[in-house]
């Protein structure tokens, strides 16, 4: 009898867990991506470069990874103040390559937000992003890498908790982790310039 009340309680227990999971990922997934895509791309009316020799210098094709194409698409106006999403191979040939991954090969500073659409830290800090990408513009490069679609540059800098922005100038890459105050990435960009 004792062990029939356990499982009992174990279940009616694993039940009030299960509820709370569905609930907090069913909060999270208020967050659009779709619709944030529309809304970047209604923003951005910049042309982009899809041949390399259009590019201007603004990508080296020393970044390209073995096996993967040269030609990426690069926007033609850099630090337009915007949020641009990039994927791993923009990645590596906008802010470091695989094999020197630690150093920044960028033109000018950027600001990269690793983030993801369950992360609550990461929606709470993406209105700082979007305004502080519109006070820097001109200034400062600010791309988007989507976490759970980029698992690789994850595992290559060991980022284990979201958000993580990458502040880069010069060769310099620091590394920051955590939701921080809108004040205190401005303070941290003022720093970079």
């Amino acid at each position: 009898m004792k062990l029939i009340i356990k499982i009992a309680l174990g279940i009616i227990l694993a039940l009030f867990v299960l509820v709370g999971i569905v609930t907090c990922v069913g909060g999270c997934l208020d967050f659009d991506e779709e619709s944030q895509t529309e809304e970047y791309e209604e923003e951005s009316s910049d042309e982009y470069y899809e041949d390399e020799e259009e590019m201007d210098n603004n990508a080296s094709n020393d970044n390209v990874a073995p096996g993967e194409e040269s030609t990426i698409v690069v926007p033609a106006n850099w630090g337009d103040g915007t949020c641009r999403p990039i994927n791993a191979k923009q990645f590596y040939q906008l802010v470091a390559s695989k094999k020197n991954y630690d150093t920044y090969i960028g033109q000018g500073p950027c600001v990269v937000d690793f983030w993801a659409d369950w992360c609550g830290y990461c929606k709470q800090i993406d209105p700082y992003m979007k305004a502080l990408a519109k006070k820097y513009k001109g200034l400062v490069q600010f791309y988007k890498v989507n976490a759970d679609e980029n698992e690789e540059l994850m595992q290559l800098y060991g980022i284990d908790g979201l958000p993580t922005i990458f502040f880069c100038n010069g060769e310099d890459i620091q590394m920051n982790s955590g939701a921080q105050s809108q004040e205190e990435f401005d303070k941290m960009i003022q720093q970079m310039l």
